[in-house]
């Protein structure tokens, strides 16, 4: 990182820094709790002697997040504070590659104004508060997009194994990566070149195949099962759903996507494909956006659409991101006056941020790991037990 970009995002790192020390007595909330605070006790007592975790709480993931937490209270001690604080180095690494990926397709003159809309998503704003394996995910996913784009072998194969290692999500996410690094960087010419491009391309996914194979194969060895089991907390999660279900999950899909204020990001952009149609059918970056949102959105709507308890906001945060991508590249690249991207990206800044104040209905679900407006159970929480 030079001089130059450090100063461009110290504001976005002391941000980041101050929200975390914002929350850092906050208790483990949501999906957390077994994912990060569960998995991690079960480490921490028992001194990483066992790889694999009971029953009880073993979603099935490989627990490398549980025994990363575990591993920083045994050095700075076993506190909210420090947890807290583990999450801050990839929020950091968020930011750092968030803005690689931006410079790649926005003139540098926009490329604040650009970041700060991208990382103004209601539902990336609420994992960065929480203890999250999500945040990992995230910053995974944007290392090794850029890796893709770069064509960097050793990040992009690092990044992959990361994501293989994180959750079962990871490896959707890194699926996809796999499929856009051989569309971007395969040259299909005849079939003999084209193969030996592929057989040096799987070099680079090796480590996180292996990393997969080895687990999955010692897991099922001593438990006999994969993924989940049939007494699982979470079996019913993993039910293929029948037609009306899919249908349904189809309409929880368009709301997650137009939810907390992510409904003004797609006006602003139907609206400007819509009136910029010429100047857009021909852009080569648009194609290359359009086919990064279509391969990620692709591998992550499979188990969203397909299985009865999967669509949560979050499990679609890579989504969120790639769309904001798009959107950001076609206000600041296609809105030809100054005056104009700069109102159209404040508007839609604030349009995101009040996703936060969203709160649905006692009877409407609503999802409380997503948005910021979650802060408001501790100082309830603490209430009730004062009282």
């Amino acid at each position: 990182m030079s001089k130059e970009d450090f100063i461009k995002l110290l504001p976005f790192f002391i941000f980041y820094t101050f929200l975390t020390w914002f929350v850092s007595d906050n208790i483990f909330f949501w999906d957390t709790v077994q994912l990060a605070s569960l998995h991690a006790h079960y480490f921490y007592e028992n001194n990483f002697n066992n790889l694999l975790l009971p029953n009880e709480i073993d979603s099935g993931h490989i627990p490398s997040f549980g025994m990363y937490i575990a591993l920083i209270w045994k050095i700075f001690g076993k506190t909210l504070f420090a947890s807290h604080f583990a999450i801050l180095p990839f929020l950091y690494g968020i930011i750092w590659q968030a803005y690689l990926l931006i410079k790649k397709f926005i003139n540098k003159k926009y490329v604040f104004l650009a970041l700060v809309i991208f990382l103004a998503d209601a539902t990336l704003l609420a994992q960065s508060t929480l203890i999250s394996p999500d945040v990992v995910l995230v910053f995974l996913f944007l290392l090794a997009l850029n890796s893709v784009l770069k064509q960097n072998k050793i990040l992009l194969s690092i990044s992959v194994a990361g994501l293989f290692l994180i959750s079962m999500r990871g490896m959707m996410v890194a699926t996809s990566i796999l499929t856009l690094d051989i569309i971007f960087n395969i040259q299909f010419t005849n079939f003999k070149e084209t193969f030996v491009q592929l057989l040096k391309k799987t070099i680079i996914y090796i480590p996180a195949l292996i990393i997969f194979i080895a687990f999955n194969y010692y897991h099922y060895y001593v438990k006999g099962w994969f993924a989940y089991h049939n007494n699982s907390p979470w079996a019913t999660n993993f039910e293929i759903t029948n037609l009306k279900g899919f249908l349904r999950n189809i309409i929880i899909l368009i709301w997650r996507l137009i939810d907390f204020g992510r409904i003004f990001m797609w006006i602003i952009t139907l609206s400007i494909i819509i009136s910029s149609y010429k100047s857009i059918k021909n852009d080569k970056k648009i194609r290359k956006l359009i086919i990064i949102l279509f391969v990620v959105s692709f591998f992550l709507l499979i188990s969203f659409l397909m299985y009865k308890s999967l669509t949560g906001h979050r499990y679609i945060l890579p989504i969120y991101l790639t769309f904001s991508l798009l959107t950001t590249y076609l206000i600041f690249e296609k809105i030809k006056t100054k005056k104009r991207k700069i109102i159209i990206s404040t508007l839609l800044v604030l349009g995101l941020l009040s996703g936060n104040f969203w709160v649905y209905p006692e009877k409407i679900a609503q999802g409380w790991d997503s948005s910021l407006a979650y802060l408001n159970y501790f100082k309830l929480r603490n209430k009730t037990i004062d009282y």
